[in-house]
């Protein structure tokens, strides 16, 4: 199996004889994705932007019709639609470095490419994510979804502490990105909630909004309890890891 291009990442579904590739383009200017199997437009009811809009989204119709999240993930929810979220597949992420391989469930499948899909879909509140895409990481823990999230933002502080500006070092910021990523949580689960036969695909985009639920109350928390296991005094993360 070859690598990909920089911009690019593929997951290769392996459902016994069959194999079910998508493309994800995660350039700054990409919001596509190539599905093994093109679903033809008109996009479906749900995906258009006045169909349970965030309250805190910053897009208007009509000028956008559309939600860039509800499009960019609309065509993995039709092809896994009568899927069970328990159906065991053996998985593939290929980027341009590396080939990660796990066999697993299709919902936790799904979680890990819809939530890449989502940070790199061009909602403007999602957006904050996209740099995680440079580093996508399949399959990680919990420890390594919070370490890869605030290593990120901290990342961003200093360049912008680099430039002359005021760095954000205690974390504020990212809270306050998260308690607005919970309104977008809330908001997506009731679009999805139309898609009574999507079982995989909608228990995937939950899993993924449960977990930033996690992330910010650990960030709220001052990472009191991976204090140790992020400065390295510890090799273990916290018990229930």
């Amino acid at each position: 199996m070859n690598l990909t291009a920089p911009d690019t990442i593929k997951y290769v579904f392996g459902l016994g004889a069959e194999e079910l590739i998508f493309t994800i383009g995660i350039g700054k200017s990409s919001t596509h994705t190539r599905p093994p199997i093109p679903i033809p437009q008109p996009y479906p009811e749900w995906t258009k932007l006045e169909t349970k809009q965030c309250p805190n989204c910053p897009l208007t119709s009509p000028s956008c019709l559309h939600c860039p999240a509800a499009v960019r993930v609309h065509e993995v929810l039709e092809t896994f639609k009568n899927s069970a979220s328990v159906e065991q597949i053996d998985l593939s992420v290929v980027t341009h470095r590396r080939i990660f391989k796990q066999q697993c469930d299709l919902q936790s499948a799904l979680n890990s490419m819809l939530g890449l899909q989502m940070a790199t879909s061009g909602c403007p509140i999602l957006e904050k994510l996209r740099i995680m895409a440079n580093f996508h990481m399949p399959f990680c823990s919990f420890g390594e979804t919070l370490h890869r999230t605030v290593s990120a933002y901290l990342t961003q502080q200093f360049f912008i502490y680099k430039e002359g500006g005021e760095a954000d070092w205690d974390l504020d910021g990212l809270k306050m990105y998260y308690q607005e990523l919970e309104t977008l949580n809330r908001a997506f689960s009731e679009r999805i909630q139309v898609l009574e036969e999507s079982d995989a695909a909608s228990n995937a985009i939950i899993m993924f909004f449960a977990a930033s639920i996690v992330v910010a109350d650990a960030i709220e928390d001052g990472l009191a309890e991976y204090k140790d296991y992020f400065t390295g005094k510890s090799a273990q993360p916290p018990a229930g890891e």
